[in-house]
């Protein structure tokens, strides 16, 4: 069986947090993600190959699409979550997955949707920012930054808020020192027209 890639959203606080100023305003934003129509999360990962990106498309409360590009990879390779029945395929040519394989999607995806967004740590208030050239509000984990520590080595996550909407529109992890790269940064959006219909007549996949 081909290896099955699975991205949930990345909303764990990184490393402790001690204040909690704003932490009410981003609990809020991802609570209204959770139960909004439909969402979608982007991002890319370095492999070994080249940079992957991933694309994860959400219809609570139990439908999922995830699609993966990658120089190392034929085509999309797409995996589906409808109700309890979970396929697998290559750029819209699906399989229907084992149960054992099955179960483990279906709590992956409970889990992402059912998360308490109070389990996101403390967060302290940015102001206003703008990122990719959006008009936003951002949100950072409270941290206790020792005295002389290197800023290029200390980590922190930053919540960036659409405020027309009240919905999290990036989820950025990089060094407070802020002059390298994110180590990650992970793209929200709410389209209206995604649509997740499991695939008629697919073959059940084989055990390889």
């Amino acid at each position: 069986m081909r290896r099955l890639f699975f991205v949930l959203l990345p909303l764990v606080a990184v490393g402790p947090a001690f204040a909690a100023d704003c932490t009410k305003d981003v609990v809020a934003a991802f609570e209204k993600q959770r139960t909004s129509k439909a969402f979608r999360v982007e991002f890319s990962q370095p492999t070994a190959e080249g940079e992957a990106q991933m694309r994860v498309d959400y219809i609570p409360p139990d439908k999922m699409l995830q699609t993966v590009t990658s120089p190392a990879m034929p085509g999309e390779q797409q995996t589906m979550l409808v109700g309890d029945r979970a396929f697998a395929g290559t750029s819209g040519s699906f399989e229907e997955l084992q149960p054992q394989y099955t179960q483990s999607i279906v709590a992956e995806v409970r889990t992402a949707l059912g998360a308490s967004p109070q389990k996101l740590g403390s967060f302290e208030c940015l102001g206003a920012a703008k990122l990719d050239n959006r008009d936003l509000v951002a949100y950072r984990t409270a941290e206790k930054i020792p005295a002389g520590a290197d800023l290029e080595k200390v980590m922190a996550r930053t919540i960036y808020v659409d405020p027309a909407s009240g919905l999290p529109a990036f989820n950025v992890v990089a060094a407070l020192a802020g002059t390298a790269d994110p180590v990650m940064k992970v793209k929200y959006s709410y389209p209206t027209d995604v649509e997740i219909i499991a695939p008629a007549n697919a073959p059940v996949q084989k055990l390889r």
